[in-house]
């Protein structure tokens, strides 16, 4: 193999003191898919297609839970709010889109004749764009359907490039972001010229997709690894929740497990994430508490040798790093994971072999229970 070497670029290490924190809010079977949070704090949750479910529910923040708050439904996958008040719903098991008037308990059958309907969001105009997972028994879906206020609808972008997509999300920008499912692949489409642009592929199923105004980071669950991402709108990769391993464990953000997670809102105030999991409502909360310190290269260099190499690099674990558990996630440039290690606390270097020549991001994360975290970006050529 030609030797490569390696360029370290733009490198920032982050030392920070994650105070996230993950908390069982409800434990109910009728909970699996999409969720939406109100104003006032209440979760409507979603029992997702193909499983007998004709009602959405209705959590409190404090875990009241009412499994039937509203039937009338046909396997309800997704939910969101418009500007007044009103809940639309995709169902799968009958292709339609609904919605629910509250306050006159009306439900409304917006548009038949859909691809088994998946996530749904609204844009500035109070459209609604939704995705199309497809229906059994192909389940093939490929499409973007746009609802505009007055009911009527039409197919927005019908591509190749999707394959059973779910998430679907605006940004703060006015780009719609949509998801595979089974392979999450990520892409990022402008409206104007509705050509899909591939940032991330994650190799694993994801679900849901959230953009978060604060950090301008989207959020998204992997059913697959069991984790909740962010990824910013470059692409880049970060793990905000979850080991890998299934599981139910609550706690500190990167020590706590998942199970299959699907469902994804976030309070109006957006510094907690719901997330609906197989069974569960779960809430990630203090999304607001950020990095502490920034620690310059200099300070804190990640070394790596040989330089140039043949393939093969050692990677030295940060001295502050050591001495107690960690992770390393090794990406490449569109953000796919391609290794991924616990670290034991005796290890002072780890070995990567056969790095083929490219860009890589290589992140170290501490899973210490105060959830503190390091990171640093790593270009190889």
């Amino acid at each position: 193999m030609k030797a490569i070497p390696l360029l370290l670029f733009n490198l920032l290490i982050f030392l920070a003191v994650s105070g996230q924190t993950v908390e069982t809010v409800v434990s109910h079977p009728k909970i699996i898919d999409g969720i939406h949070v109100d104003a006032a704090g209440n979760i409507y949750t979603s029992p997702g297609g193909l499983q007998g479910g004709s009602a959405i529910g209705k959590a409190t923040p404090d875990g009241v839970f009412e499994p039937n708050f509203r039937g009338g439904f046909n396997g309800p996958i997704d939910i969101d709010e418009d500007a007044d008040g009103r809940l639309f719903v995709t169902n799968y098991d009958n292709n339609t889109l609904k919605s629910y008037d509250p306050l006159s308990d009306e439900l409304t059958t917006v548009v038949t004749g859909l691809d088994g309907p998946a996530g749904l969001t609204f844009d500035d105009g109070g459209n609604i764009f939704l995705t199309c997972f497809g229906a059994p028994p192909a389940y093939n879906g490929d499409q973007i359907i746009k609802v505009l206020p007055d009911g009527s609808s039409e197919i927005w972008l019908e591509t190749s490039d999707f394959l059973r997509p779910q998430g679907i999300t605006f940004d703060d920008e006015g780009n719609l972001w949509v998801a595979n499912t089974p392979t999450g692949k990520i892409f990022k489409i402008d409206t104007i010229t509705k050509v899909p642009v591939l940032m991330l592929e994650l190799g694993n199923k994801v679900g849901n997709l959230v953009f978060r105004k604060k950090d301008r980071l989207l959020y998204f669950p992997s059913q697959g690894n069991h984790r909740i991402y962010r990824m910013d709108l470059m692409g880049n990769l970060d793990t905000l929740a979850g080991t890998g391993s299934i599981g139910s464990v609550d706690g500190a953000a990167m020590s706590s497990t998942f199970n299959k997670p699907l469902g994804l809102g976030f309070t109006a105030s957006e510094d907690t994430l719901y997330v609906a999991e197989e069974g569960k409502l779960r809430r990630i909360f203090g999304l607001d508490e950020v990095a502490t310190q920034t620690i310059s290269r200099e300070a804190h260099p990640i070394k790596i040798f040989p330089n140039p190499s043949l393939g093969n690099i050692r990677v030295e674990i940060p001295e502050q790093m050591q001495n107690r558990p960690n992770r390393l996630t090794l990406c490449d440039a569109v953000g796919r994971l391609k290794l991924e290690r616990n670290i034991q606390e005796d290890e002072s270097s780890i070995v990567l072999e056969n790095i083929e020549k490219g860009t890589w991001y290589l992140k170290f994360y501490s899973t210490m229970p105060s959830g503190n975290f390091f990171v640093e970006k790593l270009f190889v050529f």
